[in-house]
């Protein structure tokens, strides 16, 4: 540290690490304020050097009595849950999730899962553990919370998921930068403020129907878990593909060191377990396999990370879908019961509603949206990156408007020329996430 008083006014010099420099540098080719770059860097400097994401005694402690509990009462104390899409939640049970999670992050619920998570990364990733640890960390984040899932599947039939309703003030806010749309406005994580940045990273992709009808022609959770034998085995791999989704929004949920704080990582990590759910179904009437059974490796009677009273083969029970909760069945043609979905007829699949005013191919007009916030944003470096992951598929934040001028000209054209006929109105027959057919979780059309 050195004094210059050369203009009269004193000044401090600092030498700061590389890292903080490259903010510096970076922050020169993004339209952001002085005050912004050096409030950001700075921050992002002093997050850098706390021990925030180490799990303390006391973290430790919490954690064991909860998964005590669980052998004790195993079943939530609130009933029996139902996990809905989250676009089908009607207004108020919408609210009333958003408020559940508000009063998560004031009292530290947040912060705690988000560390467990942070730590348990280098643990279960990578593994059979995978899919059982966060099936267990969803049932067990909250008594009082019942999560919806995130059907990324009828955001990736869109033109570009970037322009998806989805990230509208009215539900999860804005996915551009530094949120400060919607209910989850200004949360802060142990790096800063709350980020996403869709459809920016090489990295990233949703997850459509195709994908999760290669993965159900699989029968063994061997099959769909690290590690793999060979890279064309990463396709059916249900991490690898979760891990786009991460990559894909972007910011915050990309950074497995914080994942956990942005409220969408639930509803992602939702919509998986409810994949894993319906394989599972499939491994009991088409594949003659008990899925309790079918942990890929010996460390079935390892303790479970974090929980440990539990043991690894518990997260692949199906206590968990029968005592604790279940899924209602993804959206589906003709009218997907939301409305911020419609069903496209040609391909008989639910698709999000855009909020572009511009360029929409959608049966709903939001001429009151903007298609996005200005906010300022600086690229954030990843700590612990969300991979392996499958590359983007070319629809970008830039291509956005692009995409969606070129599917409304070919609408326009289909229409015009009358080469396409709408099909009959018709419940969809592909394979996607489909109703969960058992005694317990049937849900009928």
């Amino acid at each position: 540290m050195a004094f210059k008083y050369g203009d009269g006014q004193a000044h401090v010099c600092l030498k700061i690490p590389n890292k903080t420099s490259g903010c510096f540098q970076e922050a020169e080719f993004q339209p952001v304020s002085t005050e912004f770059v050096r409030t950001s860097c700075l921050q992002d400097l002093i997050w850098s050097l706390s021990k925030a994401t180490n799990l303390s005694e006391a973290d430790s402690r919490y954690f064991k009595e909860l998964s005590e509990r669980f052998l004790q009462f195993p079943s939530p104390k609130t009933g029996f849950r139902q996990r809905k899409e989250y676009r089908q939640l009607s207004r108020q049970e919408r609210s009333n999730f958003h408020r559940a999670l508000q009063i998560l992050y004031e009292e530290g619920t947040i912060r705690l899962y988000a560390k467990l998570m942070a730590n348990a990364n280098p643990e279960v990733k990578l593994s059979p553990e995978f899919l059982g640890f966060q099936r267990v960390f969803l049932a067990l984040v909250d008594d009082t919370v019942s999560l919806p899932y995130w059907d990324y599947t009828a955001d990736f039939e869109t033109d570009n998921p970037v322009n998806s309703i989805l990230w509208t003030p009215d539900l999860l806010g804005n996915g551009n930068g530094q949120v400060v749309t919607g209910d989850f406005r200004h949360w802060r994580t142990t790096h800063g403020p709350l980020q996403r940045r869709y459809g920016e990273s090489n990295y990233g992709v949703l997850i459509s129907r195709d994908v999760i009808a290669k993965i159900m022609t699989k029968c063994d959770a061997a099959d769909i878990t690290y590690p793999i034998g060979t890279d064309i085995d990463e396709q059916y791999v249900m991490e690898y593909h979760q891990n786009g989704v991460f990559n894909w929004v972007g910011g915050t949920v990309a950074d497995a060191d914080t994942a956990a704080y942005d409220p969408v990582f639930y509803l992602i990590s939702a919509c998986t377990d409810h994949i894993w759910e319906v394989f599972q179904y499939r491994q009991r009437v088409a594949c003659n396999k008990v899925p309790a059974t079918d942990y890929p490796n010996k460390d079935a009677f390892k303790k479970m990370f974090g929980f440990s009273e539990l043991i690894n083969a518990h997260g692949y029970s199906g206590h968990w879908t029968t005592a604790w909760y279940n899924y209602t069945r993804a959206p589906y043609c003709p009218n997907c019961n939301s409305e911020f979905l419609w069903c496209d007829k040609l391909k008989t699949r639910c698709v999000a509603d855009s909020r572009r005013n511009d360029f929409n191919i959608g049966p709903k007009q939001h001429l009151d949206l903007n298609i996005d916030t200005e906010v300022e944003y600086i690229p954030r470096k990843i700590a612990f990156p969300q991979l392996p992951s499958p590359f983007n598929d070319g629809r970008t934040l830039v291509t956005g408007k692009r995409d969606a001028k070129r599917a409304f000209e070919a609408r326009f054209m289909r229409r015009r020329n009358n080469q396409v006929k709408p099909r009959v109105d018709k419940p969809s027959q592909d394979v996607g996430i489909t109703p969960t057919t058992n005694e317990t979780t049937t849900e009928s059309d």
